[in-house]
């Protein structure tokens, strides 16, 4: 093996070593977190992330024979693995009772964890065959104790992990030499979940056994109750990292922190703590007094720690110049009631140099005014995430926080277990203490501005229960946010403007139950650069407006998905020059109206899961000029129904001309119109498709002419069937627009009473006797067929304004009328007249005893549904007939 073999399994070695220890780095600020789910250190679990292989077969052949021990002929564990060009031996889980000693020398890490091994397994150089060693795990064995020698020929370990085993911290283990062995190299020792009664007064914090580890700078063990680490870990010089945690990690319960409690591990960077059971109130005030160095500390899931006790705990860090990370997640019973945090609480944060502070799950519900000003002017990142924290007055005092970058403070929903006891009683917050509790005075006079920290760029929200219509909202102008997130928030209608965030680039809102958003909404936040409005519903919004994202000239990323679009404007996004994401997915789409000409830096237009069968010749006109420009474009219509006949062929041979799809893919699909093949999948694409449809759709002129000309012929002959059908209605209708254009209106509603409506036969008794009776005796205003038309109009326009113009026709009905064309033409217009207007304005006066069966049909039908009176033939009569008929004409 060469040396650039070497270097490259010993770089991955500490790559795994460091990702194993989950120090996270919050920019220069170290902390070391050994959370629930990352306390297990084992490198390599099961199968490694590189392949392993059994040791068997050509492989064992290979690597035993070719490379490895070739005078040694013992067969070797077949459950082993090698991994890494052979430096990685993975026995975990191979059912093993002792240590095997058939495994290549060169080896640097063996992984023996979740075996059988007892102590009495382990003897003196039982590894010796394995000098080349940097990582031995024995986890989750049956380990009881470390016999002396045990490690011996091991110069070159570094890493040693014995977790989950049974090895108590005894007088035993405390008064052996068994890692003395060991004191030159190792630097990691994980050997935490091995003592579950922690409260025993037979066990101890081994600082003889470990007093030899000089290089050791990280330990796992597990904390004991009301015990210190005594002198001998005054010689770990080297140690940065200590992990008591309890819960998944290990076994702890400590209760008291006393001030001798850590006073020799003075070179600690990162203390780890949680879930050890910590009492809030038998923590002494210097407790980490000679924690000088530390750099972070973890005092997380302490239930009965609780806010209170943070001015205890910090009073060690007063002024501390080193520590960086605080991490207080759920230090408080869950359910309690009125958590609010004083300025008292945070008395001795003012002078320190934290830079981050993680307090989630501490159901704060409020902040008192001014205690915001408690905190470090160096703080960076402040995370209350799944608090119940009210909008308050405390905001004000944002602007104090002047190096905040980071604000979270989100609801993320958790699961936890139903409470086993009731919380407390006590529903009343208490003053502050040394506090006289005295209201703030208000000053509503002010303009209301809500203030930022000056270098905060980022804030999140989520799901913080935040329920409102977002109208007009001012923010200081001094500030630098760029990433706001409020997603799983109801905000129905945005409405706007929001002034003052003339650095934002960030704008999440998916889940916001957002249906209506004003175009003065985005009118400030022209600095948009990524907007996500994923599952909402606008759906009808975006369809009545189109110019909503105007304003978002620099925007190069929008995502719309999942809010109910069915249909999409021209100019939806006409001003989004500079885009480049376009998420259009999981909508109802049916097609693409929208243009895209315009946006030149467009990489993806993401439609799938819509009713998309096709794009439209602008759409592909658009992708083709990209694409010669020599930009990267992809489409996804996966899920949708891609049409599959001869309509459209064009598009399918675009598709294949461009893959524009990005085949091979999943979920693309034909779909036919045909009852038997619905849809197919096109895994491989439409180049068989096309093939297909090629040779089925070649045209066939005659038949298509014949075809058209059948049909215009059927439709031309309905249309005549229709026209004669609906005859008078369109005369009417003619004249009535042709009457509209031409004429005004008379002021009056009706400048006549009634016209009358005769044949010629019948102009002596209309004149001689109708008209004075009517005009002249009774005040009826008479317009008379002939005598009140105007010269030089058609006669068909003089009968239409007639009708128009007077509240009733009087039909003078004789056998001569039923057969004059024109009087039938007037009947006709009286009739429509009375549809248009709603009113009946027909009157038949019966001058001649007519048979039934003399009058067509349709007159029939308009005396049916009309008034009618017949003309008496008894002279004694004629005068009520007369005042009668007036009545009826002004009724």
């Amino acid at each position: 093996m060469n040396g650039m073999e070497l270097i490259f399994i010993f770089a991955l070695t500490s790559l795994r070593i460091i990702s194993s220890l989950s120090v996270v780095r919050d920019d220069n600020v170290e902390f070391y977190d050994s959370r629930q789910d990352n306390c297990d250190l084992e490198l390599y679990q099961g199968k490694s992330q590189l392949e392993c292989a059994p040791l068997t077969g050509d492989l064992y052949h290979n690597l035993w024979h070719g490379t490895m021990a070739k005078n040694k002929t013992t067969q070797m564990t077949s459950c082993c693995r090698l991994c890494c060009y052979g430096q990685v031996a993975d026995c975990g889980r191979c059912n093993l009772t002792e240590v095997p000693q058939d495994l290549p020398d060169n080896i640097t890490h063996l992984l023996l964890n979740y075996n059988n091994i007892t102590s009495s397994a382990l003897y003196p150089g039982v590894f010796v065959n394995y000098s080349k060693l940097l990582v031995l795990q024995m986890d989750s064995n049956n380990l009881t104790v470390l016999p002396e020698g045990v490690f011996y020929g091991l110069s070159s370990l570094i890493q040693l992990s014995l977790y989950n085993n049974n090895i108590l911290m005894d007088s035993a283990l405390n008064g052996s030499t068994v890692f003395a062995l060991l004191g030159n190299t190792l630097k990691i020792l994980v050997m935490n979940r091995n003592n579950p009664n922690t409260s025993s007064e037979q066990l101890m914090y081994p600082d003889f056994a470990l007093s030899f580890l000089t290089k050791l700078t990280v330990l796992h063990i597990d904390g004991l109750m009301n015990k210190t680490f005594d002198h001998g870990f005054s010689n770990l010089k080297n140690l940065r990292n200590l992990t008591l945690a309890g819960f998944k990690c290990g076994y702890c319960n400590i209760h008291l922190l006393s001030n001798e409690t850590f006073q020799f591990l003075t070179s600690l960077h990162h203390l780890n703590v949680s879930d050890c059971g910590i009492q809030g109130k038998i923590i002494e005030n210097g407790a980490f007094e000679k924690l000088t160095e530390l750099r972070s500390l973890d005092v997380s899931h302490n239930f009965d720690l609780g806010l209170s006790a943070l001015g205890n705990v910090m009073y060690s860090f007063r002024n501390s110049p080193n520590l960086r990370h605080l991490k207080l997640q759920r230090i408080g019973a869950r359910f309690a009631a009125c958590i609010v945090v004083y300025k008292h609480t945070l008395r001795h944060f003012k002078n320190t140099s934290l830079e981050v502070i993680e307090a989630m799950d501490n159901e704060i519900e409020m902040i008192e005014f001014g205690a915001i000003q408690m905190l470090p002017p160096t703080l960076r990142t402040l995370n209350l995430t799944n608090n119940r924290i009210m909008f308050g007055a405390y905001w004000r005092d944002m602007g104090y926080l002047t190096r905040l970058q980071s604000l979270h403070l989100d609801n993320v929903p958790t699961r936890f277990k139903f409470a086993l006891s009731f919380p407390s009683k006590k529903l009343h917050c208490k003053p502050p203490p040394n506090e006289d509790g005295s209201d703030v005075k208000e000053e509503s006079d002010e303009p209301f501005i809500l203030p930022l920290p000056p270098t905060l760029t980022q804030l999140t929200m989520h799901s913080n229960s935040l329920e409102y219509q977002v109208n007009n909202i001012s923010f200081s102008d001094n500030n630098s946010l760029e990433h706001v997130d409020i997603s799983g928030n109801m905000f129905n209608s945005l409405i706007g403007p929001i002034t003052g965030l003339h650095s934002l680039k960030n704008l999440s809102m998916s889940s916001c139950f957002i249906e209506t958003i004003k175009n003065m909404f985005f009118k400030t936040l022209t600095s948009l650069r990524y907007l996500n409005l994923f599952q909402n519903l606008l759906g009808e919004c975006l369809y009545r407006n189109n110019d909503i994202f105007d304003p978002l000239i620099n925007l190069t990323y929008l995502n719309i998905s999942f809010n109910n679009l069915y249909r999409l404007s021209n100019g939806t996004f006409k001003s989004l020059r500079s885009l480049e994401i376009l998420d259009l997915s999981t909508n109802r789409l049916g097609n693409i109206h929208f243009s895209i000409a315009h946006m030149q830096n467009l990489k993806l237009l993401d439609l799938h899961k819509n009713q998309i069968g096709s794009l439209h010749k602008h759409i592909r006109t658009a992708i083709n000029e990209l694409l010669a420009a020599n930009k990267t474009l992809y489409v996804d219509m996966r899920n949708n129904p891609i049409l599959c006949d001869c309509d459209n062929l064009e598009f399918l041979e675009w598709v294949v001309e461009t893959n524009i799809f990005r085949f091979p893919s999943k979920d693309y699909y034909c779909k036919y119109v045909s009852a038997d093949q619905v849809s197919v999948e096109m895994p491989d694409g439409y180049e068989d498709e096309v093939r297909k449809l090629r040779r089925l759709c070649k045209t066939n002129v005659g038949l298509f002419v014949a075809v058209v000309g059948a049909t215009l012929a059927v439709l031309v002959s309905l249309l005549g069937v229709i026209m004669y059908r609906l005859r008078w209605t369109l005369r009417y209708w003619y004249h009535a627009a042709k009457f509209y254009v031409h004429h005004k209106a008379s002021p009056e509603m009706y400048e006549y009473d009634v016209f009358i409506s005769y044949e010629n036969g019948d102009v002596k008794f209309v004149l001689e006797e109708l008209c004075p009776k009517l005009r002249d005796e009774r005040k009826i205003k008479v317009l008379i067929h002939g005598e009140n038309f105007q010269v030089g109009r058609q006669i068909a326009d003089n009968i239409y304004m007639a009708v128009t113009q007077c509240r009733k026709t009087l039909v003078i009905l004789t056998r001569r009328l039923l057969a004059s064309k024109w009087c039938k033409y007037e009947l006709q217009m009286a009739r429509l007249e009375s549809i248009n207007t709603g009113f009946n304005v027909l009157i038949f006066l019966l001058m001649d005893e007519i048979p039934t069966h003399e009058i067509n049909v349709e007159v029939m039908s308009y005396i049916k549904s009309s008034m009618y009176i017949a003309y008496p033939k008894d002279p004694n009569h004629r005068k009520a007939f007369w005042d009668k008929l007036a009545h009826d004409i002004k009724a």
